[in-house]
């Protein structure tokens, strides 16, 4: 009776339990970081125009559905081809023949007034959204929808540890065993389960790359370059926008970004600058990558 009183739980000491616990968790999350680290950099990639060409779509690619329809609704108002006010859009002449697509979705979606906020959600709006979120995903810019969910399968690898360390803490707890550091442990290994079940990253590690690359080369478009919109054009007034922000028009610009939505403020940060706002289109909005 004595011998079994005093036998191991599993017939392993808990201290030695306890080190080969946190072996197996740091060797599992390490494995599981290099995972995910290589399902955000995908292989081969189709090829892909020069990213500048498209502003809309480096908008689309830094703050997602929401920042590329800012993007799209600039270079339209210096086009004279849409007008705004008091948070409404409302179309008027007529684009060009080779207008970007997201710009004639807006454009038709606007034939009557419309809010600004719900461009994004417009029937009409959210096909144009979709191929340019298709396009950088075969360009290797974005992680597709099927990518995403393998990243974050490979959190079941650290909940397979945690069960281990929750069957092993169950064990020491019917055998009255101390088991405050095994559950410490066990908190930590959860906590990272779930955030690599619950997380993963909008963009690839090559569109993060791209990203940096474009702010670094077009830093006279950024809020503190304080840049010419009427020098630079349409192309160059959205591409600031995809780029920096929302921020980029209101530092330049009060006058036209009050008429365009007054939630807009100046700033000087890259991030979007609209109070309330968000990724309304489901893409890389923040740092996904």
């Amino acid at each position: 009776m004595a011998l079994a009183a005093t036998a191991e739980t599993w017939g392993i000491a808990g201290s030695t339990f306890l080190s080969a616990y946190l072996l197996i968790a740091t060797t599992v999350g390490a494995g599981g970081i290099c995972a995910r680290r290589a399902l955000a950099e995908p292989g081969a990639t189709k090829p892909i125009d020069d990213l500048t060409d498209r502003p809309h779509d480096v908008a689309y690619l830094a703050g997602g559905g929401e920042l590329a329809v800012w993007s799209a609704l600039c270079a339209m108002h210096l086009r004279g081809t849409l007008r705004a006010a008091d948070g409404t859009v409302r179309a008027v002449g007529r684009l060009e023949p080779a207008a970007d697509p997201l710009e004639e979705a807006i454009h038709d979606t606007a034939a009557t007034p419309v809010g600004r906020r719900r461009l994004v959600f417009h029937h009409s709006v959210r096909p144009a959204l979709a191929a340019l979120e298709e396009r950088l995903v075969a360009g290797g810019f974005l992680l597709s929808d099927d990518r995403r969910r393998r990243i974050r399968r490979v959190g079941f690898w650290m909940l397979g540890v945690a069960a281990l360390g929750l069957l092993r803490v169950l064990a020491d707890i019917a055998e009255v065993r101390p088991v405050g550091l095994l559950v410490t442990a066990l908190l930590i290994v959860t906590a990272v389960a779930v955030v690599q079940l619950t997380l993963s990253p909008r963009r690839t590690r090559r569109g993060n790359r791209a990203l940096a690359a474009l702010r670094d080369r077009h830093r006279a478009l950024a809020p503190d370059g304080e840049p010419d919109w009427q020098s630079r054009g349409p192309a160059g007034a959205a591409l600031g926008i995809g780029l920096f922000g929302t921020g980029a028009l209101a530092a330049s610009a009060p006058g036209l970004a009050r008429e365009i939505a007054p939630q807009v403020r100046a700033t000087r940060t890259s991030g979007l600058a609209v109070s309330g706002g968000g990724d309304g289109g489901g893409g890389g909005g923040g740092n996904r990558g």
